[in-house]
């Protein structure tokens, strides 16, 4: 997936429209508004005409990339850069990258990262479990807010002030990383019972949220880092961690700042590029993907 080679190939929004076509319909084109096989090719250009409901259609339609006035080929190689970037881009950096302003930039980013949400996967075997938190030092935030937080008698050495996030991992296969409202039993295992096989053996650290996961599962496996004790045997959490690790790193490094509201899209990022990071067809599978989402 080199980026000379992607914008070399698709140069002209005719040859990205020819792609885009080629992939959704295999030359047989179907109205996205009815299901239609009964087309038209218009003398406009790259629209069809739906001969079951008279409307007429691009490619386009009922994908990401509908009702853009950016130009297909900045789209296939803002995808590649996004996609090569292996702890993001910035919204910035991106905007220098393809000529456009920041501000697009930023608008076309998010409806990429739409685009990455994956299903929930099931994982079996081995299954690393870890949460994590999103968020600066309390000693960053403001005097204000610190007091605050005394008045209401919040621990100021607690994490109430950063975002939870909750990571599955399974050995050697793929991540579900999800956004938690609140780091407890009472959220975090419900999520586990889902989206885990009972056949499974669960490595977590000693986090009480994890209490007699034993009686679920097939094992459960606890490595005591409050103990100093990281790896027994071929049980530990180096795996997850190391995926908080690139998390982070895109966080700190590219994004710098990010809003809780918006969180979740950038563990898809994260999430979507680890999953899929063996995937050596990874811009056609992305464009398979993008032309099933509607994320306008």
């Amino acid at each position: 997936m080199n980026i000379i080679a992607i914008t070399s190939k698709f140069n002209t929004q005719e040859k990205c429209i020819k792609h885009l076509e080629l992939i959704r319909w295999d030359k047989r084109p179907i109205c996205p508004y009815c299901k239609g096989e009964r087309t038209t090719k218009l003398k406009q250009e790259h629209r069809h005409h739906c001969n079951t409901c008279n409307k007429s259609f691009s490619v386009l339609v009922g994908t990401m990339f509908e009702d853009t006035n950016l130009s297909l080929p900045k789209w296939f190689a803002a995808i590649t850069l996004i996609l090569n970037a292996k702890k993001g881009i910035s919204s910035r950096q991106l905007a220098r990258d393809i000529g456009i302003n920041k501000d697009t930039a930023w608008y076309l980013q998010m409806r990429i990262r739409v685009a990455m949400r994956e299903p929930d996967v099931i994982l079996n075997g081995i299954v690393e479990i870890d949460e994590t938190f999103i968020g600066g030092r309390l000693s960053n935030k403001t005097k204000k807010y610190r007091m605050q937080r005394d008045d209401a008698g919040l621990n100021p050495t607690g994490m109430e002030h950063r975002q939870a996030v909750l990571g599955l991992l399974q050995r050697k296969g793929k991540v579900l990383a999800k956004v938690i409202k609140k780091a407890t039993g009472a959220v975090i295992k419900p999520i586990i019972m889902t989206n885990i096989k009972k056949e499974s053996t669960l490595i977590t650290d000693g986090f009480g949220g994890y209490a007699n996961l034993y009686k679920e599962y097939k094992e459960h496996q606890i490595v005591n880092h409050q103990n100093d004790e990281f790896v027994k045997g071929i049980y530990h959490t180096n795996s997850i961690e190391g995926f908080w690790s690139l998390v982070k790193r895109s966080i700190m490094g590219q994004f710098h700042h990010l809003s809780i509201r918006y969180l979740d899209l950038y563990i898809d990022e994260c999430s979507y590029k680890f999953n899929n990071r063996q995937n050596e067809n990874l811009f056609s599978s992305f464009l398979t993907t993008a032309l099933k989402t509607n994320s306008t």
